[in-house]
């Protein structure tokens, strides 16, 4: 009798070498990042850094810049006329395609995902929210000299 079980087997590891880095190929390796700068409600301009273990990138706030994705924090340190200096840092979620590369490309797309930092996001909207505003100290010596 013929048995359909080699083919089959064959048929599920090609699957799973066709999937695997699954959400390097879906979501892929870089995401738009949305950041808007606040003194307590008030929106306001500022320069930023954004770094994660992939890169950094800079960007004028409130405004939109491309970063590669990472399984670390990015962080986030912005400086501007209305507040000293400030850092936040915001954690990496796993999305859905990595649970799919463990589940169907048996964990080799996921190490992959994890490598190039494509198997996680970061939110795509930052609300960066100062509470202590005011000029910054070190503006105002300029202005009394």
């Amino acid at each position: 009798m013929y048995s359909l079980f080699p083919i089959f087997r064959k048929l599920m590891l090609l699957t799973g070498l066709v999937l695997s880095g699954c959400a390097s190929i879906v979501s892929g390796r870089f995401e738009e990042i949305h950041v808007t700068t606040y003194c307590d409600s008030q929106r306001v301009a500022a320069s930023c850094q954004l770094s994660n273990e992939n890169g950094q990138w800079f960007l004028n706030a409130p405004g939109s810049i491309n970063i590669q994705k990472g399984f670390g924090d990015l962080v986030l340190f912005c400086r501007s006329d209305y507040f000293e200096p400030h850092l936040m840092r915001i954690a990496s979620e796993t999305n859905l395609s990595s649970f799919g590369n463990i589940l169907l490309g048996a964990g080799a797309g996921a190490l992959v995902d994890v490598n190039n930092g494509s198997g996680f996001d970061y939110p795509n909207d930052i609300r960066f929210v100062v509470k202590s505003c005011g000029i910054p100290k070190s503006t105002l010596d300029y202005f009394i000299e």
